[in-house]
């Protein structure tokens, strides 16, 4: 997994903890300066290499700021990617995601943001949006879906409602990269790391903060 940094770094040291903890055999930080907190295993540089034959699944989004130019930067790469936070935010519209292995996380402001007022329910606005980007989407919120261009949907499990605190979509959003990374398909990845996120958050227990649920993966 190669994450890029952006001005938070914070949310990018939870999203690349999550993903060294969620099974990829090797975790990569593009960052123009040291990023503390992360595990010692989890490597950090100053380069952005994002065509890396290497890379299983690019991370790009927690923490990036108004930093548009990361987002053009990981469009460039032809590794599968997944796109989350600011990294929405800065589309600006979901035909830039035609031709690539994407998958996306926006959480309700974030979607609408991005693809407008839907009609229909979660679920129709779902499959719309992955019709309309090409891409895998992940409608976060207490009814978290995973909708499939070609008309698939993934319905989460409850989940507690301790997740609704700050950096949790951070360490979401590096689980699918890990998941992606090992060699599952975008919808499966997608899907076993909503299921993760959701038991990682019971083992942590109500007062948990982001990183205790890093720990409980």
């Amino acid at each position: 997994v190669h994450a890029l940094a952006g001005q938070m770094p914070g949310a990018i040291a939870l999203a690349a903890s999550a993903a060294a903890r969620s099974g990829a055999g090797y975790v990569r930080v593009s960052t123009s300066r040291p990023i503390e907190g992360l595990p010692a295993s989890v490597v950090q540089t100053d380069t952005a290499e994002v065509n890396d034959e290497r890379i299983g699944c690019l991370l790009v989004g927690p923490g990036m700021g108004d930093i548009p130019q990361v987002l053009t930067l990981a469009l460039t790469s032809r590794a599968p990617k997944v796109i989350d936070a600011d990294g929405i935010t800065h589309l600006g519209e979901p035909k830039r995601l035609r031709g690539q292995d994407a998958i996306l996380t926006p959480h309700e402001g974030e979607f609408e943001r991005l693809f407008g007022k839907l009609s229909g329910s979660k679920s129709d606005r779902a499959l719309e949006a992955a019709r309309r980007s090409g891409a895998v989407i992940v409608y976060k919120g207490p009814d978290t879906l995973v909708a499939l261009p070609d008309g698939r949907l993934g319905f989460a499990p409850p989940a507690p409602a301790w997740l609704a605190s700050a950096g949790t979509g951070d360490v979401l959003a590096g689980m699918i990269a890990a998941m992606r990374a090992r060699g599952l398909d975008a919808f499966e990845a997608a899907c076993a790391a909503v299921w993760l996120h959701g038991r990682a958050a019971e083992i942590a227990g109500p007062h948990m903060i982001a990183d205790h649920l890093v720990a409980a993966i």
